[in-house]
């Protein structure tokens, strides 16, 4: 009995010859962080005296998605008419997040903890992959958010 087998090709991420190299900490781990911070800055300095909505950690979701397209062609950048799907990478647990910002109880947890335990480990395991555009919005939206948590507290205490 002879039969014939049909080959499926399977596009697994290959891993990068180190770990995590500088460039790979510089654009999807320090950069969106970098960011974050600044647009978190920005928000509590301007933004939290006037307004109650949106917190600062909203105000840097907000505005990543918002310019998603733009942070695709600077963090990633590798094919440009993928930036859609970048874009739905911080749009989905974007919207997340920014439910979570509004409960008072469990933002903290939730918004901050959870997610920087989270963000460790896709930055420890994630940056051995070249990844499609979707998981590197996901992985820049968690840094986005911790980043925008840490810039808002840092100006906080700045101007208390």
């Amino acid at each position: 009995m002879d039969e014939k087998s049909l080959s499926i090709p399977v596009d697994n991420p290959q891993p990068k010859p180190s770990i995590i190299d500088l460039e790979t900490g510089m654009k999807h781990i320090i950069g969106p962080a970098l960011i974050g911070v600044t647009i978190g800055i920005l928000a509590e300095i301007f933004l939290t005296p006037n307004y109650s909505w949106p917190s600062p950690p909203q105000a840097v979701i907000i505005g990543s998605i918002l310019l998603s397209p733009i942070l695709y062609f600077v963090l990633v950048g590798n094919e440009k008419s993928r930036w859609w799907e970048y874009s739905l990478g911080l749009l989905v647990p974007g919207l997340f997040f920014i439910m979570i910002w509004f409960s008072g109880w469990g933002a903290l947890f939730c918004g901050v903890y959870l997610p920087l335990l989270i963000w460790v480990w896709i930055s420890t395991s994630w940056g051995q992959y070249d990844l499609p555009p979707f998981r590197y919005g996901v992985w820049h939206l968690f840094g986005l958010n911790i980043g925008g948590f840490a810039g808002a507290m840092l100006a906080f205490f700045q101007y208390l």
